[in-house]
């Protein structure tokens, strides 16, 4: 195993079997990260998403994706034309991955998949961790940039130390914030609500994070949840997340977000009425002058 791998899993301290499979997909995580860098992706590209605040903010749930945008708008944009450079980088580590590209219209998207045994091995879990992954299960990891983002992206330049100091282009927070609150007000639910949502909203809230009013708009009249004519305020889009918040099973969005944190406790009070109280906090940054509540 490569020394760097072996400091990562150390850090981790997997117990369970849980443990190890959330320590593997996470070193990979970071390793793809650090072929990205390689591929000179963050020139072009900024990292946004759950998985993005886990690593650079703090967040205490585990995140299965990689998502990023395009900091211009650029639909020639491939992500494939960087998969060579970013497969050679994981297999430098000692991993066997297999990666392929899926786009998806403005949506560049690839998985990297490895063998779950086979992996466990390489990273000297213990006999009896990998013996008992089933021999054809898969580490699969969704990579998906945005090439058509909507105006107003702002971003910084971040460093991530693990498996190497590599350096990494990050949404803003305000940024990062604003598209959670686009996600939460406009992600359709199909059959189930996506709980994983509101409780990085809470995440950002219990940070005093303001969110960036004018990306949040330039977001919902993207997805044309909001007239192109129309300007859109800070009150609007309180109003729409009340309305929202009142429409939510929250017994169910607490189990959807469940097998991603490790203290259930943290969701007791999970209900409209925490999440009403929690929107009132919301600080709006307009850019242009102070941040308003």
């Amino acid at each position: 195993m490569h020394d760097a791998i072996r400091a990562m899993i150390e850090r981790r301290k997997p117990q369970s079997q849980g443990d190890w499979d959330r320590a593997l997909r996470e070193v990979i995580q970071e390793t793809a990260l650090a072929g990205l860098w390689r591929t000179h992706f963050f020139d072009h590209a900024a990292f946004y998403g759950g998985t993005a605040l886990r690593l650079f903010h703090g967040l205490d749930r585990f995140s299965e994706d990689l998502d990023f945008s395009l900091i211009k708008s650029d639909p020639s944009w491939r992500l494939e034309d960087r998969l060579d450079g970013l497969r050679a980088e994981i297999e430098a580590f000692g991993f066997s991955v297999d990666v392929a590209a899926k786009n998806e219209g403005k949506i560049n998207s690839a998985f990297i998949k490895a063998n779950t045994k086979i992996s466990l091995i390489r990273v000297e879990a213990p006999p009896g961790i990998s013996s008992l992954a089933a021999p054809n299960r898969l580490v699969k990891i969704k990579i998906e940039t945005d090439t058509e983002p909507p105006e107003g992206i702002r971003s910084e330049m971040k460093t991530l130390f693990e498996p190497f100091p590599v350096s990494v282009r990050l949404v803003t927070p305000s940024c990062l914030f604003a598209g959670k609150l686009h996600a939460c007000l406009c992600r359709s639910w199909k059959t189930r609500v996506k709980g994983r949502d509101w409780y990085d909203f809470l995440f950002f809230i219990s940070r005093a994070v303001p969110a960036d009013l004018p990306h949040l708009e330039a977001r919902m009249k993207q997805s044309g949840n909001w007239p192109e004519e129309a300007a859109f305020t800070a009150d609007d889009a309180r109003r729409i997340l009340v309305d929202r918040i009142g429409n939510i099973d929250w017994r169910q969005a607490a189990e959807d977000v469940l097998p991603f944190i490790g203290d259930p406790r943290s969701l007791e009070l999970w209900g409209a009425d925490l999440f009403r109280v929690a929107a009132e906090r919301i600080v709006w940054e307009t850019r242009d002058d102070q941040p308003v509540r």
